[in-house]
């Protein structure tokens, strides 16, 4: 492009890279140097700090050294004697000879005795003497006599003295005192051998103002003590009034001869005469601050020279690439030409590359683009050679769109809200019932025309959708027709809006939704109702009830709930049909509702099952009377197209207890109260109460735990023994179900008997008992010898027969024991059979074709006739329990009875056993009147398995008269 410059990508790449590197080498570096100032800061400090240490060291040194010397030498040669006698003559005499010693051994310079009143007696110096007219001197020597203590300071006047002052004690009294000094050049040039440092020592007052005068002592000027004037007096000069500011402090100096640093710091101990003094360490740091320039000096050649590696890098790793990437770049603008081969030309197409990189692709995208747009050439040129059909084409697809917005079923409309007015299109106006071209512009033509009870809810949504609140606006409303009536309309609009957001314009579609409403209502009912009767169903009925119990917070507000079940309504369907049955339903439905009050709803909530919700009663016997006018309105038959049904209801009636009950429990309540009053008498109908839901609540957990039981395998067979009263002898068994519970007391047979009949358990816990009482029928034959079967009773229910693999059991229980059929019996009651005759006989001849005999139980209290007793495949009818016990009583009709069935048994070849046979005067009655077999206590009661085998092994027959000996012979398993 022009105007803009042209970097290469290796410059670029230099160029970022570069400055990374930099800034990284930059970074190394100043991190580098900066390490290397806190290291000589460090090194510094810690010079500083010994050099002051050291200071005080020696100066301690020199003190205690003095102390010492002023305590010991007045104890030498008598000299303690010639200070009591207070003769300088004879101190001199005996001092002066250790004096030239003491010069030299202890480096002092002055050596002086005072009296008890603070005269100078004898004194020896290497200069002027200062005791004679210094008064600091006689002061100090003053407190030391009156405080008996020595004292050490430093003393400066005409040269600078380290002074020690200490009494002398003779016979514990103080009679003298004795000075000695010391020079403090001494002190200094000791300093400089321990620091190597040079050092200078300057008096003054190191906080004024004015810079120390820098001449020699002896000149007048600051400078105590120097060692090598000559290099450090320039030094000092240089520093000039910084030192006072200095104090504590390192003064760097930069000098021709180099870098040094200056150290002052305050001379310890006390000084009199010109103030205190300031001793001046000078470090020469030269060759450490050489040496970090150095150091920085290689750091940044170092950065350079990768910096200049690095770019020959870059140069020559970029070379060939750039190259390739020019060459491209070169080829790009002649695919704008359509110069497609000579663009393959010089990209020819390479062999595949072991490791293909972002140029190769690039070449080979290249390479297949300029084959895509040769393509895409010859296609333009064909797409060019029909771009005028479709121009045609396209006219006749305006004119069709036209059209079809024109036929369309819904009504547009453009509202402009700047100028107010609204365009509405011939179909808009049609569905108003307007004429297509009715001069309509305005609002008012639409709202004025929308329902009263809608105006403020469409006028709301319109509003919420112009101020943003809604992305779009979608309501329904009804619309008044220009003739008559209204129709409902839903209304789609969309706003335009300014960058601001302020709309000044919404345009959309009205549709004619009236068909779709009355669709949805009437779905909304079907949902709620039942669809065969029309009557509410189980949820419209629920939401009442819970209104009403709603309503009962008002006083003396009450309600009650009927539950009507329709009795034998699976006899109905089973013999007229369904399309019938659906009929008597309907009926029943009409009838409910003839009979109840305004105000009170019936329902159908599923099959058979009606409940009714009675509002506003006063008390339960209100309930009783509207059920005694359901029963009423029954008693007549309900006629179908192929006859007259009559049908009753069984009825359970729950009230409101005033409590917190819900819906769902009100409506269990009334169904319990129901079932209670099917199973006194069908067509009847109780009151609920507590003791029902108990009993319910009991039933439930009774059913829980028998599932439970058989799961668990935790019933067991009994085995009652059938004796022949004629032999005394065992003919057999019978097995029985007992459910024993560990810790609780066990469970009668008539009270899980029923039940399992009723929940469907009946099934497969007359599987088990098949199973079981073959296993022991087959133990016994197999221990006792197949020329002597031993065979077990097994009850069949009536609900049993209708499995169809029931059968199945039989078998298979038999094949895997390998025993015959004679080895088991079948009982049935005289009910069972009643009920399911034909699937009855059926299985019965099923039986009698496996060689298994077949015994009717009960006989005697049932419906059954002799004809069907007579026709049906019997072998043993078992006489019931209730003409035995009334045997040889004082009603002589019941042994005429029993004679009777008896002969009549015998007349039709059967067999007979007696049931529930107590007494031997009952079981000898028995044998007169003709009875086979007798099954009671007065023989035994039921045993478990191993009870009865001990039984078999032990029995020896029964004579049923006399004085109750037994036969000798051992049982009969004949």
């Amino acid at each position: 492009m022009q105007g803009r410059r042209f970097i290469s990508l290796k410059w670029k790449l230099l160029g970022v890279f570069g400055g990374l590197i930099l800034l990284l080498l930059a970074t190394f570096a100043l991190f580098n140097h900066y390490n290397l100032e806190r290291q000589y800061h460090e090194q510094r400090v810690a010079e500083q700090t010994r050099a002051r240490h050291q200071l005080e060291g020696l100066v301690e040194q020199s003190r205690t050294e003095l102390i010492n010397l002023a305590q010991l030498l007045p104890a030498l040669s008598g000299i303690r004697d010639a200070v009591r006698s207070g003769s300088p003559g004879a101190i001199g005499e005996r001092f002066s000879p250790l004096w030239t010693s003491l010069q030299v051994d202890a480096d002092l310079a002055l050596a002086a005795f005072f009296d008890r009143e603070g005269r100078v007696l004898h004194q020896d110096h290497l200069i002027a003497s200062p005791c004679q007219d210094c008064q600091e001197i006689r002061a100090a020597v003053a407190r030391v006599l009156e405080l008996e203590r020595p004292e050490v300071f430093i003393h400066c006047r005409r040269s600078c003295l380290i002074h020690a002052v200490a009494p002398i004690l003779a016979d514990g009294e103080t009679i003298g005192a004795m000075l000695v000094g010391r020079s403090l050049a001494n002190l200094v040039l000791t300093y400089r051998g321990i620091s190597r440092m040079e050092v200078a020592v300057l008096a003054g007052d190191p906080g004024r103002d004015a810079p120390p005068d820098l001449r020699p002592w002896h000149e007048g000027g600051d400078v105590v003590a120097i060692t090598h004037g000559e290099r450090t007096l320039p030094l000092l000069n240089a520093a000039g009034g910084a030192l006072a500011a200095a104090l504590g402090e390192r003064l760097p100096v930069q000098t021709a001869a180099g870098r040094f640093e200056l150290m002052p710091m305050p001379m310890p101990g006390e000084t009199l005469g010109r103030g205190p003094l300031t001793v001046v360490s000078i470090a020469d740091v030269t060759g450490a601050r050489q040496r970090i320039a150095a150091a920085r000096l290689q750091n940044v050649l170092i950065g350079l020279g990768g910096l200049g590696v690095f770019a020959l890098l870059v140069m020559a790793v970029s070379h060939a690439p750039l190259s390739r990437l020019r060459r491209v770049a070169r080829l790009l603008p002649l695919l704008a030409e359509r110069r497609f081969q000579e663009v393959r030309s010089h990209l020819p197409a390479a062999a595949p590359q072991r490791a293909a990189d972002e140029l190769a692709l690039l070449e080979r995208t290249t390479l297949v683009l300029a084959d895509r747009l040769e393509r895409l050439e010859a296609d333009v040129q064909r797409q060019n050679r029909s771009l005028a059909e479709r121009m045609q084409e396209l006219s006749v697809e305006r004119e069709r769109y036209a059209l079809a917005a024109a036929g369309a079923n819904d009504g547009l409309w453009d509202w402009n809200l700047e100028t107010n007015q609204v365009f509405y299109s011939p179909r808009w106006k049609e569905m108003l019932g307007l004429a297509p071209d009715a001069p309509v512009e305005d609002p008012a033509a639409w709202f004025t025309r929308v329902h009263p009870d809608d105006q403020s809810a469409l006028q709301r949504a319109l509003e919420r959708h112009l101020e943003g609140q809604q992305p779009w606006l979608e309501h329904e409303y009804r619309m008044r027709l220009e003739g008559n009536g209204h129709r409902w309309m839903r209304v789609r609009g969309l706003a335009v809006r300014r960058e601001d957001g302020l709309a000044y314009r919404i345009a959309g579609s009205m549709t004619d939704i009236t068909e779709q409403r009355r669709i949805q209502e009437q779905l909304r009912h079907d949902a709620l109702h039942d669809a065969l009767t029309g009557l509410p169903n189980r949820t419209l009925f629920l939401d009442r009830l819970r209104q009403a119990i709603f309503r009962t917070h008002r006083a003396g507000y009450r309600f009650a709930v009927l539950f009507l079940d329709l009795d034998d309504f699976k006899t109905i369907n089973d013999s007229l049909g369904h399309l019938q049955g659906d009929r008597v339903l309907v009926q029943a439905a009409r009838r409910l509702e003839g009979v109840l009050r305004p105000g009170d709803t019936v329902a159908r909530l599923g099959g058979d099952e009606f409940s009714i919700l009675l509002e506003g009663i006063v008390d339960t016997a209100e309930a009783e009377a509207v059920v005694r006018r359901v029963q009423e309105a029954f008693a007549r038959p309900i006629r179908t197209q192929e006859q007259d049904v009559f049908v009753r209801f069984s009825v359970g009636i729950a009230t409101e207890s005033g409590g917190d009950a819900s819906p769902e429990d009100l409506l269990r309540n009334a169904d319990t109260a129901m079932y209670q009053a099917k199973r006194r008498s069908r067509g009847g109908s109780a009151v609920f109460d507590l003791s029902m839901h108990t009993s319910a609540v009991q039933r439930l957990s009774l059913e829980t735990s028998m599932r439970r039981a058989l799961d668990q395998e935790a019933f067991q067979l009994h085995y009652q023994p059938i004796v022949c009263l004629q032999s005394g002898r065992l003919a057999g068994f019978e097995a029985l179900a007992r459910w024993p519970r560990v810790g609780q007391k066990p469970v009668s047979p008539a009270d899980f008997i029923p039940l399992a009949e009723q929940n469907g358990l009946i099934l497969p816990l007359g599987r088990w008992v098949i199973q079981s009482a073959v296993a022991w029928a087959a133990h016994w034959y197999h221990h006792g010898g197949q020329d002597h079967i031993l065979p077990v009773n097994i009850n069949v229910s009536g609900h049993q027969l209708g499995d169809p693999g029931l059968m199945d059991v039989v078998t298979g229980a038999l094949e895997d024991h390998g025993i015959p059929g004679a080895c088991i019996k079948v009982e049935f009651t005289e009910s069972a059979i009643m009920e399911n005759t034909e699937r009855a006989r059926a299985f019965m001849e099923a039986l009698k074709a496996r060689g298994i005999a077949l015994c009717i139980d009960d006989f005697g209290t049932g419906y059954s006739s002799l004809s069907q007793l007579r026709d049906l495949p019997f072998d043993v009818v078992k006489i019931d329990r209730s003409f035995v016990r009334h045997l040889g009583g004082a009603d002589p009709r019941h042994e005429a009875m029993l004679r009777a069935l008896v002969s009549i048994i015998r007349a039709l070849d059967k067999s007979t056993v007696a049931e529930g046979v107590e007494t031997r005067a009952q079981a000898a009655r028995l044998l007169e009147l003709g009875c086979d077999l007798g099954q009671g206590f007065l023989f035994s009661p039921a045993l478990a398995p191993q009870e009865a085998e001990r039984l078999v092994a032990s029995w020896q027959g029964f004579a049923p008269a006399g004085d109750g000996s037994r036969g000798g012979e051992g049982p009969d398993l004949g």
